[in-house]
């Protein structure tokens, strides 16, 4: 890695330490924040089913299928299996059975769970706009460019190397 790599991986990190370290002291007293990312995954991914099922008129789920849960958050079933068992031991979330398949299990925020992703996501919101305030306007402007400008880079970067991938395994398949 060279020194600007260094430097803006640095620099990032100081951002999430300063930024969610404020968060997890005041709201995720009881999480980690895998935790509560997969909090905000399965709520994302529960809000997603809904207005799917609401558009198609479609009866609703009680909820996300753990194997739906792995394949978003790439973790092992039963990594989120074990996720989930401590978000539920906190009460965040509930596992409810299919009424018609007892192998098939739904997961689903509690009140508790919805509560506290809306607190923590306002939370977060309160200190980017505390952030932006003190950045001023133009800065503010410049740095969501070169953030734009940065996730760009990083997919070209990915693009490159799924495409390498790709080359090095067809390489091995014809010899």
């Amino acid at each position: 890695m060279n020194i600007n790599g260094h430097e803006l991986f640095k620099a990032f990190h100081r951002i999430k330490k300063s930024s969610m370290g404020r968060i997890h002291k005041c709201l995720m007293k009881d999480l980690k924040p895998h935790e509560f990312f997969m909090l905000i995954t399965l709520k994302k991914m529960y809000d997603e089913v809904e207005q799917e099922t609401q558009i198609n008129g479609l009866p609703s789920a009680p909820g996300v299928k753990i194997s739906q849960l792995s394949r978003e958050t790439a973790i092992s079933m039963p990594g989120v299996s074990q996720t989930i068992s401590t978000l539920e031991k906190h009460g965040y979330v509930e596992r409810i059975a299919s009424s018609k398949d007892r192998r098939l299990v739904y997961v689903n925020l509690t009140e508790a769970g919805r509560q506290l992703e809306t607190d923590v996501s306002n939370s977060c919101f309160q200190i980017y706009d505390e952030a932006a305030t003190l950045l001023g306007q133009e800065d503010t402007l410049a740095l969501v460019r070169l953030l734009d400008k940065l996730a760009g880079a990083f997919d070209q970067i990915d693009r490159s190397q799924c495409d390498l991938e790709q080359k090095e395994k067809a390489e091995r398949k014809t010899t």
